[in-house]
């Protein structure tokens, strides 16, 4: 997935340049950024792609097979591990040697020498260019070896400390160069290639320019040849004061490098180098300049760390400044963080001592809230059971009105029926009938009506009273124990009893009297309905006094 989103990031890097060669830095960092934290990944991609090259060359089974698989080798090693493309160089060498090939032989050292000088083994790489015989210099091997010999004076000129041979090795090199162009076809990518670098560094950018279009327009992109033509590009911007197309072209360059692992690279650290000396972003600065160190070291070459040592020394110079720059700023902070530590030690100190005086105001006020919360509770249950009282007065009140009423009527009744009995007697007494006197007198049906007609009276007059009394009975009785009232609407003497018990009467020797059963009868009746009851059985009877109170 990293790799996908590089590639089409690095295939619409050109889309960064909008009119006028304006460039975003900020988004081209971001992208630089993307490939460097995917660096690894390309990195593995490479050392698998060598292995498995080293691994062909293992399985060769002829010298010509080996040849050309080292030469595959040390063709991927040469911008990455000099050491391993070194070695492998001569293992070519030899495995010519041994098939007789002089041609393939002296192919190899010249390309030895010039990985020699690309290196900073500048002796060696002249003794093996001095090793090749001249006749076989001629065609592309005379270009090929014009290149390198070109190629190493240049080094030697640009890397030498005495004037005089600087100014020797240039001569030299002016001298080579003038007859390696007159080697090439001019119209070839090699000789624009080599015309660019002439007139860049004879501080001629704008001349420049124009062959590098052409060099860039026949190098493949996202190729070393693509990257080695941005470098230069960039330096051609880098004489015209352009920094931001400098800075696009070495980010060109560096992203290539990152996505083929090329250890022997310049753009990353020329990037940092323009960052730390224009922009002093040290952080970003350093980062690119790490990361190009560690390719470096592992491309293992003395001469390009001597270009990197300025920069990481003026690295280390920001950085100390910016290091004295942040002492300096905090010892002012830590003093003032020690002044504002006394005066919070003051306050801490004020603040403590009026804590203590609000925990003892505190205290008290929670020893008062305490007793006022006692006496709300007092008052409260006091409240509680006034409203009881009331309730239950206003209850005895209602029950009481209506029984009087009731009573009133029953009395009044009972004084008509005792005028028409008095009739009735006295008339029998009048006709001497003492029989049928006697006969009335001592039959039973007159108390059982009357007994009858009170407990008729009761049960309508109580079911007035507390309409929800069966209900709210039964909701104190277990679901298999539950009581409804009679086919005639006459309530059960269970609900009977109950109900006396509601209206007050407690004593089973009281309501024994009123319905005409005997005390014992009465109490199995109460003890029978509290078996039946759910919860406690010995709360039963109270829960039933409180029936019908709102």
């Amino acid at each position: 997935m990293k790799k996908v989103i590089l590639t089409l990031l690095t295939i619409t890097l050109p889309l960064f340049i909008s009119a006028g060669n304006k460039v975003n830095l900020d988004s081209l960092y971001a992208v630089l950024d993307a490939a460097l934290d995917s660096a690894d990944y390309f990195l593995k991609q490479k050392t698998e792609r060598i292995e498995s090259l080293k691994e062909d060359y293992r399985r060769a089974t002829t010298d010509m097979a080996k040849y050309e698989a080292a030469t595959r080798v040390y063709q991927e090693y040469t911008p990455f591990e000099n050491d391993s493309a070194i070695a492998y160089h001569y293992r070519c060498i030899e495995l010519a040697e041994k098939m007789g090939r002089d041609d393939m032989k002296y192919t190899t050292l010249t390309n030895l020498a010039y990985q020699l000088a690309n290196s900073g083994f500048y002796n060696e790489a002249r003794i093996h260019f001095n090793e090749i015989p001249k006749q076989y210099l001629n065609g592309e091997m005379l270009i090929q070896y014009l290149s390198g010999m070109n190629h190493l004076y240049g080094e030697m000129a640009y890397y030498s400390h005495d004037p005089k041979l600087k100014k020797e090795f240039f001569a030299m090199q002016n001298s080579i160069r003038d007859t390696l162009m007159a080697q090439m076809d001019s119209t070839s990518s090699s000789w624009i290639a080599l015309k660019t670098m002439i007139l860049n560094n004879q501080n001629k950018p704008d001349e420049a320019l124009p062959y590098c279009d052409k060099w860039m327009a026949s190098c493949k992109p996202n190729t070393r040849r693509y990257a080695i033509m941005s470098f230069y590009r960039s330096e051609i911007y880098r004489r015209k004061g352009d920094v931001e197309m400098q800075r696009y072209w070495l980010i060109q360059s560096a992203l290539i490098d990152i996505r083929n692992a090329i250890n022997d690279q310049g753009a990353l650290w020329s990037l940092a180098n323009s960052i730390i000396r224009d922009d002093k972003d040290l952080d970003r600065a350093y980062r690119y300049m790490n990361y190009s160190w560690n390719c470096l070291s592992h491309f293992s070459t003395h001469m390009r760390s001597w270009l990197v040592a300025p920069i990481l020394t003026m690295i280390n110079d920001e950085y100390k400044d910016r290091l004295k720059s942040m002492n300096t700023r905090l010892q002012w902070t830590v003093g003032i963080i020690s002044l504002l530590t006394i005066v919070l030690l003051m306050l801490l100190i004020y603040v403590s001592k009026k804590r203590r005086q609000l925990a003892v105001a505190r205290n008290e006020l929670a020893q008062t809230n305490q007793q006022l919360s006692l006496l709300n509770e007092q008052l409260q249950q006091t409240n509680d059971e006034l409203s009881q009282s009331n309730l239950q007065l206003h209850d005895a009140n209602r029950v009481k009105e209506e029984y009087i009423t009731k009573f009133l009527g029953l009395c009044s009744s009972y004084i008509d029926k005792l005028e028409a009995y008095r009739i009735k007697i006295n008339r029998k007494v009048k006709a001497n009938q003492y029989a049928d006197i006697l006969k009335l007198t001592n039959s039973q049906q007159m108390k059982e009506e009357e007994l009858k007609e009170l407990i008729v009276n009761f049960d309508n007059v109580f079911l007035h009273l507390f309409p929800t009394f069966v209900d709210d009975f039964n909701a104190l009785l277990r679901p298999d124990s539950q009581i409804a009232l009679n086919e005639d609407g006459s309530m059960t003497t269970d609900l009977r009893i109950f109900a006396l018990i509601r209206l007050g009467l407690e004593e089973s020797s009281r309501i024994a009297e009123f319905l005409g059963y005997s005390p014992n009868s009465i109490y199995n009746y109460r003890a029978r309905m509290k078996n039946k009851a759910i919860g406690d059985r010995e709360e039963f009877e109270k829960r039933v006094k409180k029936i019908g109170l709102a």
